[in-house]
């Protein structure tokens, strides 16, 4: 039986010059859904911009994040729906987001609207994460105060 060996998206870009395919994760939320939204990636050509999306590779996985700034010799780079920042060399990125379907809707991503959203995205970074770190820590307490209520009641049978 013969073995099939699954192409790189690395090979892809380097012989087709084009990688359509889906997204899968969280990390680029609420722009790209998992599974649902497709993406078009181009190989890199140049130095990349703020507000361009990266392809890069993590070990096996490959992550698609937001460009948040240059940096010498690389980039500061973060999801959309990610709270912590990456620092990431140049020669790691190979790919960079050039248009998505979303919802069948397709987008380009030199589209006013499009780069307006990606630009309120890191804007309103700060206030996102107060509020993810604050509806945590409600959670917390609330696990807390159950958990003392459920050994209370079972302490008195």
């Amino acid at each position: 039986m013969e073995t099939v060996e699954k192409l790189k998206i690395e090979d892809v870009l380097r012989e087709k010059g084009v990688y359509v395919g889906p997204t899968v994760g969280v990390s680029m939320l609420p722009m790209l859904k998992s599974r649902r939204d497709t993406v078009v990636i181009r190989p890199k050509t140049e130095r990349l911009k703020r507000l361009d999306v990266a392809l890069y590779r993590r070990g096996e996985a490959y992550v698609l994040h937001r460009v948040l700034a240059r940096e010498e010799g690389g980039y500061l780079i973060r999801g959309d729906n990610c709270y912590s920042d990456e620092h990431i060399p140049e020669d790691d990125v190979f790919g960079v987001l050039t248009e998505f379907f979303r919802k069948g809707k397709h987008i380009l991503c030199t589209d006013k609207k499009y780069l307006k959203y990606a630009e309120k995205r890191i804007k309103t970074y700060k206030t996102r994460r107060f509020f993810v770190i604050f509806k945590g820590k409600i959670k917390g307490a609330i696990r807390k105060i159950v958990r003392i209520f459920i050994r209370k009641k079972k302490s008195v049978r």
